[in-house]
């Protein structure tokens, strides 16, 4: 089980320079989620209690959320997630499969003394964020899901996704969907016949020394003077 800091893992320098402003123990929960330690069970302890929370606030007992898999644990009003977190490291009772996640030295002389593994708020946050990192290069959307209208393999993938429950459905978006209307095809227009044209006959080339008569008899030369029949008759 990773039991973590939360906050000490928040306002760590490398947490402020790489995630959002305004993350919280949700987005931290987010990221766990997305990585390597989504399978193990993550307990993300806090101070306090959460924000804008209302008349829940002036409980004294600690309040557990369920978020993306993780459990975020508040220690109550005025409570701090130290106390908290050497509190549950003692109660373990397997505590050589603990990792308690923080550099706040205090715990982790806790986690020690239960021969518990130790993972300092940077290695973890580091762990995290190149998970995100190669999570984005290697996710590709399947290409069955651009298609339309959509196949029972696309429509199970996008309601997995978004976790849809049919029962929140309006009942027009669970009827069949009505196939796409077919274009008839046009009757093929008569063939036009085949026109075989003969090919030009290409004029024989001029013979050069006629060519260079008529230059330069310019105006006293013509072709049809060099007509043959002229001269020879029959």
């Amino acid at each position: 089980m990773l039991l973590v800091d939360t906050y000490n893992v928040l306002h760590h320098p490398l947490a402020l320079r790489e995630l959002p402003h305004d993350s919280g123990p949700a987005e931290l929960a987010a990221l766990i989620a997305a990585g390597r330690h989504r399978r193990s069970r993550a307990l993300l302890v806090c101070d306090g209690m959460p924000r804008n929370l209302g008349p829940v606030a002036h409980r004294d007992a600690e309040l557990r959320f369920h978020v993306e898999g993780s459990e975020l644990l508040y220690a109550g009003p005025g409570l701090d997630a130290d106390s908290l977190i050497e509190r549950l490291i003692e109660a373990e009772s397997a505590p050589r499969r603990l990792t308690v996640v923080s550099s706040d030295r205090r715990l982790q002389r806790a986690g020690r003394r239960r021969k518990a593994r130790i993972m300092p708020s940077h290695d973890f946050l580091g762990v995290l964020l190149r998970d995100a990192d190669s999570a984005k290069q290697r996710w590709r959307r399947p290409t069955f899901t651009t298609e339309v209208p959509l196949s029972p393999m696309a429509i199970r993938y996008w309601k997995d996704l978004f976790k849809i429950d049919e029962a929140d459905l309006p009942p027009e978006a669970t009827q069949p969907a009505r196939p796409m209307p077919t274009k008839k095809p046009e009757p093929a227009a008569p063939a036009e016949p085949v026109v075989e044209h003969a090919k030009p006959i290409s004029p024989e080339p001029i013979d050069p020394v006629i060519l260079e008569a008529l230059r330069e008899w310019r105006g006293r030369l013509s072709m049809d003077d060099l007509d043959m029949t002229k001269w020879l008759g029959d």
